[in-house]
């Protein structure tokens, strides 16, 4: 199971910021674009981390649980998903959150992904998940975008 975000969407937002930047500076005497699209290209590496830390800590706060090895097996990936799984587990134990190794930015495409052979399973069928039922994958899902333009207006708002 993956999600992903629509990299359009953000970048129409980013290149509108871009325009309404332009027409601010038209009406100042210097110019600043190579300062600007850095301090962008800034804003949103920092948007993108943001907002896949917060969708996978989503998803592992949804997910049923039994173990906690769904809840913990929400790996991020860049350009093709992490295939890395949880060791198995006897008993229950902590759900422990694993962080990306790399720097988050807003090139290329992100995976958020489980690879448990009843992620599937677990995420549409409507009897599990620990909030809501058996939903709990679908809503996250179906918020991405809203999730994405909440945080990424927000950090590109700080772009003066």
């Amino acid at each position: 199971v993956e999600s992903g975000t629509s990299r359009d969407d953000v970048q129409q937002q980013g290149m509108d910021r871009i325009q309404a930047c332009r027409e601010e500076q038209k009406k100042e005497k210097k110019f600043r674009g190579p300062e600007l699209v850095k301090e962008i290209d800034k804003q949103l590496d920092k948007a993108m981390a943001v907002f896949i830390f917060n969708t996978q800590s989503k998803l592992s706060a949804a997910s049923p649980l039994l173990t906690g090895r769904l809840a913990s097996s929400w790996f991020v990936g860049q350009n093709t998903p992490d295939r890395s799984v949880p060791p198995e587990r006897d008993k229950p134990g902590p759900v422990v959150i694993t962080r990306y190794s790399g720097k988050i930015t807003f090139d290329g495409t992100w995976f958020i992904s489980s690879n448990l052979p009843y992620t599937q399973r677990a995420a549409y069928d409507p009897y599990n998940g620990r909030r809501g039922g058996g939903d709990w994958f679908t809503r996250i899902e179906n918020n991405l975008a809203k999730d994405a333009d909440r945080i990424f207006q927000k950090y590109l708002l700080q772009v003066k």
